[in-house]
């Protein structure tokens, strides 16, 4: 008896070997068809202006009509190398983008480099500012800050003289002020924070809304006589109530792109990763 249900055993766990093998050469068809899909999958067309409009074929941005792009997991991998195409777009598809053309022009900007430091005696000072903004610093400037002890009592100066050397650890040069006004008592070898304030005339300045700080630099979006954007580095200087010196790149009666420039950004990586 043993013996025949052994048998039996045997014979079924044949058949259904038999039936299995029979499922999975069948399948094998299916199963490189839905792998197919799923490449499919990772391809689709899109709007950089408008990111949420996916269609698995070419066309148009139904919201702004520009020309879909074409994405895939291997282009998106490239957008790394930040490799930017230029891009031709009307005025009323940067409106709709929410971007809005802007002309360079020369201001009058007001600014502050913060600082830190120690107080000398009660008629002086010293503090450090960072070797990058040693062009903007020089005697006869006015600060102004609080010390440790009396901090609800402003005390305010002037620098009247800037360290020639850089200390090579910090990056930070010593300045020397004098104290004009501030509490009595003030003792040696306490902290000092404050500011130094700037009034910088005739700067080329252009809006913080305009800039695209990347991983290699600062850039914004130079519109040309074709209303073509193409991707430009700058060198900024200091930041002033929501405006950036350009200390190189930009010149007077320049025209950028001033917005949410980062779908402008998107679009153009993504075409520099098809180029």
């Amino acid at each position: 008896m043993n013996k025949a249900k052994w048998f039996l055993a045997v014979i079924v766990l044949a058949v259904v070997g038999f039936w299995a093998s029979k499922a999975i050469i069948k399948k094998s068809p299916n199963e490189s068809l839905a792998s197919v899909g799923k490449v499919a999958e990772d391809t689709y067309w899109t709007c950089p202006m408008h990111p949420q409009v996916h269609q698995d074929h070419p066309g148009e941005c139904p919201i702004c009509h520009m020309k879909l792009v074409k994405v895939t997991k291997k282009i998106e991998q490239k957008q790394a190398a930040e490799k930017r195409a230029s891009i031709a777009a009307t005025d009323i598809q940067l409106i709709l983008a929410g971007t809005q053309k802007y002309e360079v022009e020369v201001m009058t900007l007001r600014a502050r480099i913060p600082v830190s430091g120690r107080i000398l005696s009660q008629s002086q000072v010293a503090f450090q500012i960072y070797e990058k903004d040693l062009r903007y610093v020089r005697s006869g400037l006015a600060f102004k800050g609080e010390g440790n002890i009396y901090n609800e009592e402003e005390i305010s100066g002037v620098i009247t003289s800037v360290d020639s050397i850089v200390d090579p650890t910090s990056r930070t040069v010593r300045v020397i002020g004098t104290i004009r006004k501030g509490p009595g008592g003030l003792l040696p070898e306490t902290s000092f924070r404050g500011e130094i304030e700037l009034v910088l005339r005739d700067r080329v300045a252009i809006p913080e809304s305009a800039v695209l700080h990347s991983g290699r630099g600062d850039l914004v979006y130079f519109v040309d006589e074709k209303n073509t954007l193409i991707a430009k580095r700058v060198e900024l200087g200091l930041k002033s109530e929501g405006f950036y010196e350009v200390v190189k790149g930009l010149s007077p009666k320049d025209v950028i792109s001033s917005g949410p420039n980062f779908l402008i950004d998107s679009e153009a990586k993504i075409r520099g990763a098809n180029d």
